[in-house]
């Protein structure tokens, strides 16, 4: 409630200011549309005249309107130079602009003919504003019309629905997506940001791609596909999504819409967008809840349970929320951020993955069982440009509730106890009580500090280059640390003190990095280097060097470039500390000594290969891109039960395409990937490991294609098909796991004095390793419809979006989990209004 208070107070000062300028606005306003009613009805010179004396004090969508209107006076005097000129200064105004119907096809085409020359252009990739066919890695472009014919609820299904190489992995506990084959129990693989603020948790390295992101305040999407800690450390290594929000000149207004549909979704989105002069506010504010789809599923393990009852696509009982602000002034630029989610999953963790009852459990915090996160975010930036150096300092500061409460069975769970030998404590009650589930809990904050230059240092008609280069550092503290253990639904054991002290922490990262962007008419080298230095919370080091080598060549209507990037992702805070409490648990004691006992984790690297062709133009309309890869994943961290431990490979190969076409009314976006894994093992312990060779979770082949037709002044109808291939899971089978420790602890102990029987033991234990460790389970192929419709009545706005139009029932899989069913026919009906 302060939150919304706070906004609301945030909102009234800025809607005072509004009043102060609203009658420079009103006048601005009449005068183009005295200009635009000269216009009409043949008066062009004096429409010209009225526009060109006034547009330098116009402001927001009125000074791109006028842009237009002068184009439109020229083209109507025939002065093409000029009309040109007049739609180079609309496009560096708004560069998404888009013509509608309404316009003349002279414009039209002249609009498509220089935006297509001038190129859209990004920052993520280098660190300062460069065309897209400059870009030294694969780069996917998504932009606010491309979300809205998406049709997405979400920032995971906008991803998998325009990024090559991305696809939707359920890991049972969160909304996750993987790139090229590798991720996590949760998203920690893939950087995001918010105009260039990172969003991933520094305790866990995730940042879920779920509700509490706002689509509607945004401008456009840019996503790095591939390595990309050169710049940005830690957390980027399979990919950068880079969030850009919309400018208050954008909205110039209020835009409110609410939606509801099947499955208890309720949707509530509001926009407050104004520039005043220097001045550019953004503020936003979005709310979604669902009671998710009630399916009836078999038991997805051979563990014995029966059938029962899961809820697909549940969120938890409080809604997830994003609110925020961005205030733009000359250099200085401000923006926060707080959101939450929660999401309630299908089923228990992947140790006994069994349907569970939800309303059972009892309540922490008010919340039920499922992971969520409360965060706020908040970041200063300045930027100055002096002569031939661009110098920004940016710092932040972010702070977050992390919750992760699993339900680990309704019934009892002999086999949890006899695989981790827990103490007496815990193993009596896994053994003699249902209704177990283990709830950890944290607070989070950090802040840092950015400092960054470019320099352009060269720039002649046949060199120019770059120089970026910047300093960071980082601090994070977890705070108020519980970890406890639920049993028979509403009991809990006492909270540890010694595990809330061992909980608490702090690390420190001192980062520097340099990059070199050098052209020679048509060729470019792209070179860059950053070095990490993180002090852990336990006095250990990481020091990470991570390069990037590009060469890039251009020709007017195609380009190649050929790269090689290195990156990485340190172990989740986390995850070291839960080791520690396993280490505690097992030894039931108090003696930090013990603490020596939990394994270390150590980074996870990647190292990528990437060949990329580009054509623009080959068919009037008509953009692609081609991309071949080789990845190889070194150190990737999987689960150990309860636990976390190093010791996964990864190589990949794979090809992907995307392509662009739009030619009036409509739009096409397609992309296809098919992907290999080459080699692939998992070290379950120092014991035990297993090779897959083949893709996990992952189709290996994947394509969408996403249509939008203005079919009328009003009306636009968009579509979507999604195809994944055949593909496999693979997972450790409890029960095997189970024989195997059995059999071992007997080993060990000498508890078998029988020679004979020894021997046998040993070959049936080599056995279950080489036939039954691993279990797979395969999914078939399918195709998934969706389609939508949004009707516009002046202010007014109807929308309509399906998913899977024709109720496909099918599953998917993640890390650790067996098949888990997904969402079927969804629905989401929605009306806006533009004040």
């Amino acid at each position: 409630m302060m939150k919304i208070k706070a906004l609301f107070l945030l909102w009234l000062s800025f809607n005072a200011l509004s009043l102060t300028a609203q009658n420079t606005d009103e006048q601005d306003r009449s005068i183009y549309e005295a200009a635009e009613t000269n216009y009409n009805i043949g008066r062009i010179e004096e429409a010209q005249k009225l526009l060109s004396s006034n547009v330098k004090n116009f402001s927001g969508s009125i000074r791109q309107s006028a842009y237009r209107l002068l184009s439109l006076c020229a083209l109507g005097l025939d002065n093409e130079s000029e009309a040109e000129e007049y739609v180079h200064k609309l496009l560096k105004e708004n560069p998404y602009y888009s013509t509608t119907i309404d316009d003349p096809q002279r414009f039209t085409d002249m609009v498509e003919r220089i935006s297509g020359r001038s190129e859209n252009t990004i920052t993520t990739a280098s660190s300062h504003e460069e065309r897209l066919s400059e870009v030294p890695v694969p780069t996917t472009l998504i932009t606010e019309q491309m979300i809205r014919d998406s049709g997405a609820r979400n920032l995971q299904e906008v991803l998998a629905t325009y990024v090559p190489g991305m696809s939707i992995v359920d890991c049972n506990d969160d909304i996750n997506i993987a790139m090229r084959g590798i991720f996590s129990n949760s998203q920690e693989k893939i950087l995001i940001m918010l105009d260039g603020h990172r969003l991933n948790s520094y305790c866990t390295n995730i940042a879920a791609p779920d509700f509490s992101i706002n689509l509607e305040k945004l401008k456009q999407i840019e996503v790095l596909r591939g390595p990309a800690s050169s710049l940005y450390g830690g957390v980027a290594l399979t990919a950068v999504v880079n969030l850009i929000t919309k400018q208050g000149a954008d909205v110039d207004g209020i835009k409110v819409k609410a939606g509801y549909g099947n499955h208890g979704q309720v949707k509530a989105d509001v926009l407050f967008g104004k520039r005043y002069y220097d001045l550019d506010i953004l503020i936003w504010g979005s709310v979604y809840r669902t009671s998710g789809e009630l399916r009836d599923v078999p038991d997805i393990w051979d563990l014995g349970y029966s059938d029962g009852k899961v809820t697909v696509g549940g969120i938890g009982k409080k809604p997830s929320y994003d609110m925020g602000a961005t205030l733009r002034w000359k250099d200085v630029q401000f923006m926060y951020d707080t959101r939450f989610s929660q999401v309630r999953s299908p089923y228990t963790v992947s140790t006994s993955a069994s349907a569970y009852d939800y309303e059972r459990y009892r309540t922490y915090n008010g919340l039920h069982p499922g992971f969520a996160t409360g965060s706020h975010h908040a970041s200063l930036k300045y930027e100055r440009q002096f002569g031939k150096l661009t110098f920004d300092g940016t710092l932040s500061y972010d702070k977050a509730d992390l919750t992760h409460y699993q339900v680990i069975s309704d019934d009892t769970v002999p086999r949890i106890a006899d695989l981790l030998s827990l103490a007496d404590t815990l193993g009596v009650i896994f053994k003699e009580h249902g209704g177990t589930s283990r709830y950890i809990n944290g607070q989070e904050q950090s802040y840092g500090m950015q400092l960054k230059g470019d320099y352009k240092y060269m720039a002649t008609a046949d060199h120019s280059g770059y120089l970026t280069f910047g300093v960071e550092y980082s601090h994070f503290q977890l705070d108020d640390v519980r970890y406890t253990i639920g049993y028979d639904f509403i009991k809990s054991t006492p909270e540890n003190a010694m595990l809330a002290q061992v909980g608490k922490g702090h690390e420190n990262s001192y980062n520097a990095f340099a990059q070199l962007k050098h052209s020679w008419k048509s060729l470019i080298l792209n070179a860059g280097l950053r070095y990490d230095h993180k002090a852990r919370f336990d006095n250990s080091r990481v020091n990470e060097l991570s390069p990037r080598l590009a060469l890039i060549y251009l020709r007017p209507k195609w380009n190649v470039k050929l790269s090689y990037s290195k990156s990485f992702v340190d172990a989740p805070y986390l995850y070291q500390k839960i080791n520690q409490f396993m280490s505690l648990l097992q030894y039931e004691t108090e003696d930090k000594n013990a603490l020596q006992n939990y394994e270390h984790l150590h980074p996870e690297t990647l190292h990528s290969y990437q060949l990329t062709f580009s054509g623009t133009q080959w068919l009037k309309g008509l953009d692609f891109e081609l991309n071949a890869f080789y990845n190889r994943a070194e150190e990737l961290i999987f689960s150990h039960i309860l636990g976390y431990g190093n010791g996964g490979m990864d190589k990949t190969i794979g090809v992907e395409m995307m392509a662009g076409y739009k030619k009036g009314r409509l739009t096409a976006n397609l992309n296809a990937t098919w992907i290999r894994t080459l080699k692939s093992s998992v070290k379950i312990s120092e014991l035990f490991h297993y090779d897959i060779n083949h893709n996990n979770s992952i189709p290996s082949i994947m394509a969408n294609l996403v249509t939008g037709w203005q079919a009328t002044k009003n009306l636009r109808v968009f579509a979507k098909a999604s195809f994944q291939g055949e593909q496999s899971t693979y997972n450790v089978s409890v029960t095997t796991l189970s024989q195997i420790y059995g059999i071992a602890e007997l080993l060990i102990t000498d508890a078998v004095d029988d020679e004979q029987y020894r021997q046998e033991l040993t070959k049936l234990m080599i056995d279950l390793l080489d036939n039954k460790l691993v279990s797979s389970q395969d999914i078939n192929p399918r195709i998934v419809f969706d389609l939508g419709a949004e009707y516009r009545l002046g202010k007014l706005s109807f929308g309509l979006n399906i998913h899977n139009l024709f109720n496909k029932k099918y599953n998917q899989s993640g890390m650790d989990t067996g098949l888990v069913p997904q969402r079927g026919l969804w629905f989401l009906a929605s009306v806006g209004y533009e004040f």
